[in-house]
């Protein structure tokens, strides 16, 4: 009889956990900055950016670099901010080179 409440209390502490971790995962941002770039990265360099969501510790921008990478920088710095405001204003092209020349 013992072994059998045990075996119940296990499996709603089992289920509980479950529930609470599927809960905190889905309610969660996409992508946080932890580390910032501290080195200016040249516009030529970017494609986009996007602001990280609200809910992450620290503010973030994360650039999306022609490689494919994104970088993350400190959007209170004024390189940061500088290349975020040419972006917005559509004076921004991203230079991509031709394959083979």
């Amino acid at each position: 009889m013992s072994s059998r409440f045990l075996l119940l209390v296990l499996l709603v502490l089992f289920y509980l956990q479950f529930f609470t971790t599927a809960q905190l995962y889905v309610g969660g941002p996409d992508e946080c900055c932890f580390e910032y770039q501290t080195h200016r990265i040249p516009v030529r360099l970017i494609t986009g950016y996007k602001e990280t969501d609200q809910r992450c510790t620290k503010p973030g921008v994360i650039f999306t670099l022609k490689s494919g990478r994104h970088v993350c920088a400190d959007p209170s710095v004024e390189w940061v901010h500088n290349i975020m405001k040419t972006i917005d204003k559509g004076s921004f092209r991203s230079r991509v080179q031709p394959e083979g020349g």
